[in-house]
């Protein structure tokens, strides 16, 4: 996705079409998801159900949503979860207070494009959400912010945050130009 153009924000999700469908039916029969789903059943999902396959999801990108216990969260933490979650990992909406509701609502068209979103993009995503517990900025209310040690600790993480974020990066580009172990096997033979 790197070099792509941003998608403009979304203000409502568009239907998907049949090919579209079948892409996340596949990704969700796939590991690590194994769902098992036809595209008829996956149709037939109830607002609930969709919810919880993008827990499901979501917990496989960042465990922390392993713990929710969908029927028991209220919506106004779904809300902040769900839409907190989608902004880090890049999802292009503007979550405006209507879209939000739609997704606490499990509105099938929001949440069936949302899925698709996730599936088609997972690891991507699985790499952005690992970055982002570290890459997200602190928000400190103005009034601490006349303390020169809050201050100078602020910056002290943000460039700790600069670092690792060079570190990840050069890891990366590491990984994409090392073999892979099968092909140095073949090299050595």
């Amino acid at each position: 996705m790197t070099g792509a153009t941003p998608a403009k924000p979304l203000s409502k999700a568009p239907n998907l079409n049949t090919s579209e469908m079948k892409i996340l039916v596949d990704g969700l029969n796939r590991p690590p998801f194994m769902c098992h789903l036809s595209m008829v059943e996956f149709d037939d999902k109830a607002p609930l159900e969709l919810l919880e396959l993008v827990n499901r999801i979501f917990t496989h990108l960042d465990k922390t949503h392993q713990a929710v216990d969908m029927q028991k969260e209220t919506q106004d933490k779904t809300e902040e979860r769900i839409c907190g979650f989608l902004k880090v990992l890049g999802y292009p909406s503007d979550f405006n207070p209507s879209y939000c509701r739609d997704i606490v609502h499990g509105e099938k068209r929001t949440l069936q494009h949302i899925l698709f979103w996730l599936v088609s993009r997972l690891q991507d995503l699985v790499r952005k959400a690992y970055t982002a517990k570290f890459l997200v900025p602190l928000q400190i209310p103005d009034e601490f912010m006349v303390d020169d040690d809050m201050r100078d600790t602020l910056q002290i993480y943000k460039d700790l945050q600069a670092e690792f974020q060079a570190q990840h990066q050069n890891t990366e580009s590491l990984r994409g130009e090392s073999m892979k172990p099968a092909e140095l096997k073949k090299e050595i033979t």
